[in-house]
């Protein structure tokens, strides 16, 4: 299965996806920050990023770009309560955006669909442009 990074600065939400997705087998680390992020990307080296995009330190959009550019560009998931960061151009280095909800299958099946996409980053397959 593929190594995963969880980057969420709430511990409850943060608990219940480390859970969630640890059930499909994938190794998972995780961090509470922007800065926390990188370091662990740089160690770990996952597959993908599931992040948050407010986090306490750094601004969610300036860790994605850092990620990309410090972290061998993993694949990147963000996972907020905020849809009006979908059309944040900022965020569109991101391979796919889902909306927290209640019912996390949506959040499985993107991890599903961004690792069975291969490991290319093509311009047109960038789903968070949707």
């Amino acid at each position: 299965m593929a190594k995963l990074l969880l980057v969420e600065d709430e511990p409850a939400q943060l608990d219940f996806y480390k859970c969630l997705l640890a059930e499909d087998g994938h190794e998972i680390e995780e961090a509470k920050c922007g800065r926390e992020a990188i370091e662990v990307a740089k160690r770990f080296c996952p597959s993908i990023v599931v992040m948050d995009l407010v986090l306490p330190d750094m601004d969610g959009a300036e860790t994605i770009s850092r990620l990309l550019k410090e972290c061998g560009h993993p694949k990147i998931i963000i996972n907020t309560g905020y849809s009006s960061y979908r059309f944040d151009f900022r965020c569109w280095g991101a391979d796919a955006f889902v909306v927290k909800s209640s019912d996390p299958s949506e959040l499985k099946a993107k991890v599903r669909q961004v690792l069975s996409a291969g490991s290319g980053r093509e311009e047109s397959g960038r789903e968070s442009r949707n």
